[in-house]
């Protein structure tokens, strides 16, 4: 039992350490990124809804 218990503390040390970019962690990045350019000028630009497997909602059929 410890060797696997050491195995699996050693996976999420080195997961916590990893610093690579998700491919669903850029939608947010993306869009928070518009909102402070758009703050900065007075130019209108309109953004597309994100898919709904990127937001934090919760779909109604998923609690049925």
């Amino acid at each position: 039992m410890g060797a696997s218990k050491r195995w699996i503390d050693n996976t999420i040390e080195q997961a916590n350490k990893c610093e690579t970019k998700m491919p669903w962690e850029r939608g947010a990045r993306r869009q928070a990124m518009i909102a402070r350019r758009i703050e900065q000028t007075d130019t209108k630009v309109s953004l597309p809804p994100l898919p709904a497997c990127m937001t934090m909602a919760i779909p109604d059929a998923m609690s049925a």
